[in-house]
């Protein structure tokens, strides 16, 4: 469960969900040593085993040395969950070489490395898997002053479908999630909710009238990992509390 750690994060809430359903997790994430000693001893007060793995996923070779201290430490990988994720609000004209480089490196190339290294282990072990990745509504829908995060978002799309047609044979499916608004610490420096009168107009926007709770993603996740979703793969399942249709 990578981007995992953060108190206030979609990744938490995924991986307190896959915990509360009888899961063991390995918790990845970078610059919250803290944060995640507190995850590993919540979720092992639910019963369950839990380790955190620091490693930076857009580092292929500190991913592939995570995987196998995760086999390792917890056993073989039956699910994985690439949710870490960076985002810069810039207009097209001001973005710079260095914020396109970061989002690219660990949205995208960062998911590509988990997935990859993560369903090679699955292969290896003949062993069938769940594989689900956190995209957003920019899949469906731009939004001004983040291009590059959009895009990036939409290569996950792409990647996740060729996934799950090549990995179908080995019994391993791949989906992504798509959130909306969630409470969470990534959007915390978004400009367009800075102060009441920007969350109320956001809210306008949203049918259900509220941001999601991480907790409702990791629901999803559930529902994509268990046998439940065992039928589904290269799916979309947008969790936005009608934040598309209600806009467009």
């Amino acid at each position: 469960m990578t981007g995992a750690a953060r108190e206030r994060g979609i990744g938490r809430g995924i991986a307190t969900c896959l915990a509360e359903e009888g899961c063991d997790v390995a918790i990845n994430d970078v610059g919250a040593e803290g944060e995640a000693a507190g995850l590993v001893a919540d979720l092992e007060g639910l019963g369950r085993r839990a380790a955190f793995f620091p490693a930076d996923v857009s580092d292929r070779a500190a991913v592939d040395e995570m995987i196998a201290a995760v086999e390792s430490e917890l056993g073989p990988i039956d699910i994985v969950c690439s949710n870490a994720g960076v985002a810069d609000w810039q207009g097209f004209l001001d973005v710079t070489e260095e914020s396109f480089d970061r989002l690219v490196s660990v949205n995208l190339t960062g998911a590509f490395n988990v997935c990859q290294g993560a369903a090679a282990a699955m292969v290896a072990a003949g062993r069938p898997g769940k594989i689900v990745v956190t995209s957003s509504v920019h899949v469906q829908m731009p939004f001004a002053e983040m291009s590059v995060y959009g895009a990036t978002k939409a290569g996950l799309k792409g990647m996740v479908e060729t996934m799950a047609i090549e990995l179908a044979p080995h019994g391993i499916t791949a989906n992504h999630i798509g959130p909306g608004w969630v409470r969470s610490f990534i959007n915390d420096s978004s400009p367009s909710l800075q102060t009441d009168e920007e969350v109320r107009s956001t809210l306008e926007l949203i049918p259900a009238g509220r941001p999601a709770d991480p907790r409702e993603l990791g629901r999803a996740a559930v529902y994509l990992c268990s046998a439940d979703g065992d039928y589904v793969t290269g799916e979309y399942l947008r969790v936005d509390g009608g934040f598309v249709v209600g806009k467009y």
